[in-house]
């Protein structure tokens, strides 16, 4: 059972999702020593609001800085970040979580759909820098569980949305949400592209795709050395935007409006993670769930 601070609240975890960012941790990505998971839902385990169900942002900053004061906490020189960095997370029964990072969900929502409130959150991110003056057509590139959901976000905007990928099985998953895919790509053609490859060939392929005086958003981590034309990039005056963690809030809204074709998925109890993991790096689900519930009732 985690210790609760003063300013925590202790969260009953009802359903946790294995993303991509848990995958590089199992492969070393970082130096990371702890329980694991930071796409969730729960319910509040204690106190009045005993029971109501709850996603958190997974950014805890320190709330002195400079950054923090202005609302910047997601860029907290000092921050935890749950199941990532100096805190644990919630492949686990319960999980000690800051108030101020929790996020109501609203009843219509499902467990299955709110558990997907952090990854939509981090898609809906890329929309924001453009102030609301969106490009009508878009590229994206990689089809894997972090694509899938961009290309449904981008499509809520009314964009006109291609997912590359060569890949049969994702071609059939991103079918299912009647998203279009292409497996070639013109030179210069697309006015955004948000790479979710998390290859340097998908970012080579990004910057080969993108329209004069367009905009990449890099929207995945790359752990290898990248070469740049940064020749190109500057003669064509294209902008190259980083983009990471989005609004809990937005999220959560925009899910509850139902904008979103839910992702394959299967269910794993935390007993048999290791299970969950492979079947999580597999082709066969977009999303792999750990239901404590499931440890539960079997025990």
């Amino acid at each position: 059972m985690p210790s609760v601070d003063k300013d925590e609240v202790l969260v009953k975890v009802r359903l946790a999702a294995i993303c991509g960012t848990d995958l590089e941790l199992a492969r070393g990505y970082y130096d990371f020593d702890g329980v694991p998971g930071h796409e969730f839902v729960g319910e509040i385990a204690s106190g009045p609001e005993q029971g109501q169900r709850v996603v958190a942002d997974i950014n805890i900053g320190c709330w002195q800085c400079s950054d923090c004061q202005n609302g910047r906490f997601h860029h907290c020189s000092e921050r935890s970040v749950l199941g990532i960095k100096a805190r644990g997370g919630a492949f686990s029964e319960y999980v000690a979580i800051p108030r101020r990072n929790l996020v109501a969900v609203n009843s219509d929502t499902s467990d299955e759909i709110a558990v997907l409130a952090e990854p939509v959150a981090a898609a809906l991110r890329v929309v924001e820098p453009f102030e609301g003056k969106l490009p009508k057509k878009a590229l994206v590139i990689g089809a894997g569980r972090l694509g899938y959901l961009v290309a449904q976000v981008l499509r809520s905007f009314e964009i006109e949305v291609l997912v590359y990928t060569r890949n049969e099985i994702r071609v059939a998953q991103l079918a299912r949400a009647d998203l279009q895919c292409v497996d070639e790509v013109q030179a210069a053609q697309f006015p955004w592209v948000v790479d979710c490859s998390g290859s340097k060939g998908g970012l080579a392929l990004a910057i080969d795709a993108v329209a004069p005086r367009g905009t990449i958003t890099l929207k995945s981590t790359i752990t290898e050395p990248v070469p740049l034309d940064l020749q190109s990039l500057m003669v064509n005056e294209v902008s190259l935007v980083g983009s990471r963690c989005g609004d809990l809030a937005k999220a959560e809204a925009w899910l509850s409006e139902g904008h979103l074709v839910p992702p394959t998925s299967t269910r794993f109890g935390i007993d048999h993670f290791d299970e969950a993991i492979r079947a999580a790096m597999s082709l066969e689900w977009q999303k792999v769930l750990i239901d404590p519930q499931l440890t539960l009732s079997s025990s």
